[in-house]
């Protein structure tokens, strides 16, 4: 059975949850070190066995953690087709352009964040924020898929699944559809206990032929809403191939 990479879900979450604890940001735990890719969870494939297996891709190697997908009923709240165009995301007016070395994405990002090191991120920032205090954060994930017949829908059923399987306390905020780089995108908002602290995250996904681009930004449930924002802003600005 084909299967769903967790990397793309949990990254931006264990840079908050390592701030959390003290630690630096630098020393984020590879969320896929401990997987094993054999151990079963109970879960059925989705569209007639089309059941695909991601894989988080970045510039330093490859690295797979396994977890079946299950079936993921259609909520009122899930738009009904990603193949309609949602609202554009608003862009940064200013700010410091990041470009991927390998020429795969760009955006652009607060002039006054800071890059650091994220595993299994390709690139990873965080806010100005007092010691001792979870900064607001964002990372890029690149998902490599089996074949372009993946669909945005099924994507996003297979990550809110692993999310609620994740996290015991998952709470779904809003899902919504959006454009981004005048492509189709689900806009997913949700919070979760880490670490003993209840964080809100973003995450904005589309895909392009066989890659899932994953843009996930995060901060404290309590400072989540005057950072939403720039993080729609920051999100609003990635594009793909330059």
């Amino acid at each position: 059975m084909r299967k769903l990479s967790l990397l793309g879900l949990l990254v931006c979450a264990l840079l908050l949850a390592s701030c959390s604890r003290g630690a630096a940001p630098t020393a984020v735990p590879n969320p896929t070190a401990e997987a094993t890719p054999d151990q079963p969870v109970d879960a059925t494939a989705t569209r007639g066995g089309a059941d695909p297996l991601v894989t988080a891709t970045r510039s330093t190697g490859t690295t797979t953690a396994s977890i079946a997908r299950t079936v993921v009923a259609a909520s009122p709240t899930r738009a009904a087709s990603p193949s309609v165009a949602g609202t554009p995301l608003p862009t940064l007016s200013s700010g410091q352009n990041y470009r991927d070395p390998q020429v795969r994405f760009s955006f652009m990002i607060p002039a006054n964040w800071t890059q650091v090191q994220a595993a299994g991120a390709e690139v990873a920032f965080q806010a100005p924020a007092p010691a001792g205090t979870i900064p607001a954060t964002v990372n890029i994930v690149l998902e490599k898929l089996p074949s372009a017949t993946v669909t945005l829908d099924e994507y996003d059923q297979a990550g809110e699944t692993n999310l609620k399987q994740q996290f015991p306390d998952y709470k779904a905020v809003s899902l919504t559809k959006v454009t981004v780089d005048g492509k189709p995108a689900y806009k997913r908002v949700y919070t979760a206990t880490i670490a003993g602290r209840v964080l809100q995250l973003q995450q904005v996904y589309l895909i392009e032929r066989d890659v899932a681009y994953l843009i996930t930004c995060g901060a404290p449930q309590e400072t989540f809403a005057a950072n939403m924002p720039v993080f729609d802003q920051i999100s609003g600005t990635f594009k793909i191939g330059r």
